[in-house]
């Protein structure tokens, strides 16, 4: 989930015009890891700066976009300079941050789509990830997490359960997703 959570921070910031930044961390027991900066400015700018590494992959990502609002919907179109630690990997990614909110139900996704400019990494397509969860309380959420990574022709793919519990700094995650390789995940969102 590249900063998917992020766009939460952008769909508050668009109805409060002050800038916004985010900070997120998120970790698997497959050791999959990330670490992401996302800062929005009161015009919807926004600079997305996040680390994501799996076993044999560690790749940085530095870009921005701008956050577009409709109703309860923002749809931020970013674009990456991507720097990978192995196979000397230089390129670039497009994505899409997407949220949208209505009567107590959240739909959070990013979906990005990896070019190559040099190095040894293939092109490549990644939902990271489809967050649909419905409030509960004042502060919970439960839901489906769904996500998939295609290449070279190949998908590996993964759906599970959700929950979240918000509070006055941002949001704790745990998930638990089922497919190709079973994956508990556990993250914490920071808003300030």
């Amino acid at each position: 989930m590249v900063g998917a959570l992020a766009v939460v921070a952008v769909a508050g910031h668009l109805s409060s015009a002050t800038a916004q930044s985010l900070v997120e961390v998120r970790a698997a027991d497959t050791k999959y890891r990330y670490v992401d900066w996302n800062y929005t400015w009161p015009n919807a700018a926004v600079v997305d700066v996040f680390y994501v590494g799996v076993p044999g992959s560690n790749e940085f990502n530095l870009g921005g976009g701008y956050a577009f609002k409709r109703g309860g919907l923002v749809l931020t179109p970013l674009v990456y300079a991507v720097f990978g630690n192995e196979g000397t990997q230089r390129g670039v990614k497009v994505a899409v941050l997407a949220f949208f909110a209505k009567d107590g139900w959240k739909l959070l996704s990013f979906i990005g789509h990896y070019a190559p400019v040099s190095g040894d990494v293939r092109s490549y397509q990644v939902l990271d990830t489809l967050d649909l969860t419905r409030t509960f309380g004042t502060r919970w959420e439960a839901g489906v997490q769904a996500g998939f990574f295609r290449a070279d022709g190949s998908w590996s793919t993964q759906v599970g359960p959700l929950l979240k519990v918000n509070d006055r700094l941002g949001a704790w995650a745990v998930s638990y997703r089922f497919g190709d390789q079973n994956e508990f995940r556990a993250g914490r969102v920071l808003t300030f």
